[in-house]
């Protein structure tokens, strides 16, 4: 009996349980990570298939003693390295809902509830942004795509899909100010237009306007400031040079993926409204911070943005995939409207059935969205928003302990919750090259070593280390042991290539 519908009560609950203490253990153990070198697990995880199947307990105990043992395991306080949070229990819960119920967000009548929820969601969010969302209900869908500016949006598979959706739609809108319906009869022909974002831009920007058959080489990076934030007088300059009518979108970020910096976002959308640019805003990171209570000035003037990503399997503690797609003006998912007699016909606009296919660039797509209400509601904004201050306050103490040792530099002052530094032993003479050598040997001690999931990054010509604290439940105590433990690896590090030298000679 393999179906759900093909189990006992009994034998469901009977698997789940014992699914879920296996995961227990595995949590109890409290390792960051036991598998050792590339090759190590590798060797540990070789994958058979066999012509006969086996017993769910055979297998559940080739999860615990193969798989886990060889994860990275999020929850630990000292799992630093990357915008990769713990999942909230209520997450975890959602995705169990999520996987049983199998409901497929592309038409109503295989999501019938969850496509409202997922509509509530998105206009809460929405409003959350401050985007206006006010408007007098329509009965006819048709007038209200005509003549009734309203927000609207998507959830998505995260960031980069999130922010190919912008793109895609300030594409559109900018071959249609041309008279062309890009969607239709192609770029073939077509002038090229610009894309302006900032050298600290998530990569996806350029992978997104190759798909998007603009080419990288349409994709203009703005200078940044110290700070790792859009410099205006760069971007000003840009506009000028490539001339108006020519730029397709400017990209601002709100949480840059390694110092986490924030363009200056009113300040942008002055000069897009004024050149009659669509702006988008890439939140993916940043976005968290709607729910501070401490930190929401950071990301003041979002809601003049034509579009938005947010990601939630980051800094909202949800499981991945979840994030979302907003749009100020969702008229402007005209675009890309497309109708299946099979799926989303036409006649059920008519009788306001919602079919969310005519929003997203997936068909079949997960019912995510549960993730988030979910966790909302057992949390409520104010808890919520509690558990990302405390990342971002620990990532400050973080930065004092750092300047505090006199082995370590630290690069910057935190802006959210990353905290970027290297090992630079006082007493020795070390090339930059050396420097970032050892910096990346230091990374791969800690991780093998099952210490500190810490990750390196390039930044200003030097290799760094980074903390990114997306765990609330790591201290300051957790921060300080994982210092210390660098220089010792540093020092350990310096002593092994010394004895090497000195054999050499």
């Amino acid at each position: 009996m393999y179906l759900l519908n093909q189990q006992t009560s009994e034998q469901y609950l009977t698997h789940m349980q014992q699914t879920s203490a296996v995961i227990q253990q595995w949590l109890d153990d409290n390792n960051v990570y036991l598998g050792g070198t590339p090759q190590q697990v590798q060797d540990a995880t070789s994958v058979s298939i066999n012509a006969k199947g086996r017993d769910i307990e055979a297998i559940l105990a080739d999860i615990q003693g193969k798989f886990l043992p060889n994860c990275v395991s999020t929850a630990h306080r000292h799992c630093l390295a990357h915008l990769h949070p713990p999942t909230l229990v209520v997450g975890q819960i959602a995705e169990m809902i999520i996987a049983a119920t199998n409901q497929s967000m592309d038409s109503w009548n295989q999501s019938p509830a969850a496509t409202y929820i997922e509509k509530n969601l998105i206009e809460w969010l929405c409003q959350l942004c401050q985007f206006d969302t006010s408007f007098e209900s329509q009965t006819n869908a048709q007038i209200n795509r005509q003549y009734k500016r309203q927000a609207g949006g998507v959830f998505t598979s995260g960031g980069t899909q999130s922010n190919l959706m912008g793109l895609l739609l300030a594409r559109n809108k900018f071959y249609e100010a041309q008279g062309v319906d890009v969607q239709k009869e192609g770029l073939m022909g077509q002038r090229r237009g610009t894309i302006l974002c900032s050298d600290q831009a998530h990569f996806s920007i350029e992978k997104n306007a190759a798909l998007l058959g603009l080419g990288v080489q349409c994709v203009e990076k703005v200078a940044t400031d110290s700070s790792g934030a859009m410099l205006l007088s760069d971007l000003q300059h840009k506009i000028n040079e490539i001339g108006v009518d020519n730029v397709m979108a400017v990209v601002a970020t709100a949480g840059t993926t390694d110092l986490g910096a924030i363009d200056p976002l009113t300040n942008i959308v002055k000069i897009c409204r004024n050149a009659k640019i669509w702006l988008h805003v890439d939140a993916a990171w940043g976005g968290a911070l709607l729910l501070s209570q401490r930190y929401r000035q950071l990301i003041d003037g979002i809601h003049e943005a034509d579009s938005i990503t947010l990601d939630f399997h980051k800094h909202f503690f949800l499981p991945i995939s979840c994030g979302a797609f907003l749009l100020r003006d969702q008229r402007d998912f005209e675009s890309i409207r497309h109708h299946s007699e099979y799926l989303n016909p036409s006649d059920d606009e008519k009788d306001n059935i919602p079919n969310l296919v005519t929003y997203s660039l997936q068909t079949t797509r997960r019912f995510d969205a549960l993730k988030l209400w979910m966790a909302l509601d057992l949390l409520g904004t104010d808890d919520y928003g509690a558990l990302i201050d405390t990342c971002l306050d620990t990532a400050r103490q973080a930065a004092r302990l750092i300047e505090a040792n006199a082995d370590l530099v630290l690069m910057h002052q935190p802006i959210i919750s990353s905290v970027l530094f290297y090992f630079k032993p006082q007493n020795q003479s070390l090339t930059s090259q050396q420097l970032s050598q050892l910096n990346r040997q230091i990374a791969q001690d800690l991780l093998i070593n099952n210490i500190a999931n810490v990750a390196t990054t390039q930044f200003e010509q030097q290799l760094c280390l980074k903390f990114t604290i997306l765990n609330p439940n790591t201290q300051v105590s957790d921060i300080n042991t994982i210092i210390e433990q660098v220089v010792i690896a540093g020092f350990k590090r310096l002593h092994i290539s010394e004895g090497k030298h000195n054999d050499a000679t």
